[in-house]
């Protein structure tokens, strides 16, 4: 595990604070009228999270109209993943036994764990998780920064 990040107040301090690193994204809202539409086929299941997604995106200011591929694709691979949960019921749902005697996983099971994957990377890219908004800047610090009060005294100073 790497070292934590420091924070911006911090880098200040030690002087190595870089505005071309450290952007701070600005927040914007679109219209109703100008939530995207999806680019997968979905079922009502998926429409009505790819539709709740859309809000909380754009109620937090990070919706963008180019989003809407990465979302069709989270949703649809949601509404697969759901289907796969539906057929395991019970633990010999999870093996196959063939008549030869020989034992294998399940090919549910496998898709199951594909999708459960592809859901949760997905959504650690539109920042779905706690931790994952966390790791997002757009979702750390959407307003402009006011000047630092540090750095205006090392400017007046120096």
């Amino acid at each position: 595990m790497g070292r934590p990040t420091k924070s911006k107040e911090m880098k200040a301090i030690e002087g190595t604070l870089r505005p071309d690193r450290d952007r701070i994204p600005l927040k914007r809202t679109l219209d109703a009228n100008e939530l995207p539409d999806p680019q997968l086929e979905l079922h009502e299941p998926g429409r009505n999270l790819f539709d709740a997604l859309c809000i909380h995106l754009n109620d937090a200011g990070v919706l963008w109209q180019v989003d809407a591929m990465i979302l069709s694709m989270y949703c649809k691979n949601w509404e697969l993943l759901q289907e796969a949960s539906d057929s395991i019921h019970k633990l010999d749902d999870l093996v196959q036994e063939f008549d030869n005697g020989v034992i294998q996983i399940s090919p549910a099971l496998t898709v199951f764990e594909k999708l459960s994957k592809t859901v949760i990377t997905l959504g650690s890219k539109l920042g779905l998780s706690p931790a994952d908004r966390e790791k997002l800047a757009s979702f750390a610090r959407i307003e402009k920064e006011k000047d630092d009060p540090y750095e205006a005294l090392k400017r007046s100073s120096g």
